[in-house]
């Protein structure tokens, strides 16, 4: 009985990743119609159409992984930013886990700023079977790991801010996730670190300027802060107090109440410096303080583990933000695949919607 029970909770991640991955026929599907009948319209008004089309979907990702996982979510440090106020920003963050850009989806619902989410976000992910294909026309950006450029970036940064819309780019100034049970390349971060003369740090990567350095070039007159948010997440420790990979989205769907906390650090643009060498130590600085807001996460002090420091507020996403778009998707894929001519119009959506978005995309342009 234990075993089925233990298999069964394994499971968990199963019917959520399935049913997010069902309804990418169904989005593609409205989003072409709703493309085409904009057509003749103002570009304005696709692009608004586009934004509700994206908050509705990633609604309803976090119907999932906030409402179906009973998520406890707490923040600390700026907490009084956390309004319904729409705001142009910048969101940057520690990267060590599939879940972090669905933490910055968490955010930017608080400001009422969820359709407005843009990614910088790695190369690989532009032939994700339609979602590819779909993240770049909602104007995310594909950036070479390691192969970084800035004239490519900068093309489609310019092409944001001329269009004055709203946007929350977020950014993983790290480039990639930090495991620290890869210890190999933690000691090069670190001997990389010291090169530069940087402390090393213990739980976060020495960041990199580049993204971010482009879009304040070009959207600092249109953007008015950057939030700054450190992430941890709970059940990270070790039975010998070590810290270990953070969840990503299929071990995090499998939590019951899994624990997210978020310190927050709401900072002005026009604080932050333009030069380029002065913004390299400005953003090592503030992954210094990220480093000590994680070793105090990670500490053994019973007194300090499994918190940031300060009073903990907790953030809660409601059932009417995302049971709705929840029903929506899960009708809609019910109806398709009730009726043979809809069924075969959703596969149909499936295969060639995905062959023909990864051949538009190995022709487009990335930084």
């Amino acid at each position: 009985m234990l075993s089925i029970l233990v298999h069964a909770q394994s499971l968990r991640w199963v019917f959520p990743a399935t049913a997010l991955l069902s309804a990418a026929p169904i989005h593609i599907t409205v989003w072409t119609a709703a493309r085409l009948l904009t057509f003749p319209l103002p570009r304005r008004v696709y692009r608004a159409v586009d934004d509700l089309l994206y908050a509705t979907y990633q609604r309803y990702v976090l119907f999932f992984m906030h409402c179906y996982t009973g998520a406890e979510i707490y923040t600390y440090g700026d907490t009084d930013t956390i309004t319904d106020e729409k705001e142009n920003a910048i969101f940057i963050c520690n990267h060590q886990s599939t879940m972090d850009w669905i933490v910055a989806n968490v955010f930017a619902l608080q400001h009422g700023s969820l359709g407005h989410v843009r990614y910088v976000i790695k190369d690989g992910l532009k032939y994700f079977p339609l979602y590819g294909f779909y993240f770049k026309q909602h104007d995310c950006i594909y950036v070479r790991r390691g192969n970084f450029s800035k004239d490519c970036m900068e093309k489609q940064v310019r092409r944001l801010a001329k269009r004055n819309e709203p946007v929350w780019m977020v950014i993983f100034p790290e480039g990639t996730r930090f495991n620290p049970t890869n210890k190999e390349f933690i000691q090069k971060a670190r001997t990389l670190a010291e090169k530069k003369g940087i402390s090393p740090m213990d739980h976060v990567l020495p960041p990199k300027i580049g993204a971010l350095q482009v879009c304040l070039e070009h959207m600092r007159e249109h953007v008015a802060f950057i939030y700054d948010v450190t992430i941890a997440f709970g059940n990270t420790v070790n039975s010998s107090g070590q810290r270990i990979e953070a969840p990503g989205m299929p071990e995090f769907l499998m939590q019951t109440s899994p624990e997210i906390h978020l310190n927050i650090e709401k900072i002005k643009v026009t604080d932050v410096p333009g030069d380029m060498e002065k913004l390299q130590t400005w953003l090592d600085n503030q992954y210094q303080k990220k480093d000590k807001l994680l070793s105090h996460f990670y500490s053994v002090d019973k007194d300090k583990a499994g918190r940031f420091p300060g009073q903990a507020n907790r953030l809660q996403i409601t059932l009417a933000q995302t049971l709705p778009v929840a029903i929506f998707y899960n009708g809609c894929l019910c109806l398709m695949l009730s009726n043979p001519v809809t069924r075969s119009m959703y596969w149909k959506v499936s295969l060639f919607g995905t062959l023909l978005g990864c051949i538009w995309m190995s022709f487009r342009s990335q930084a």
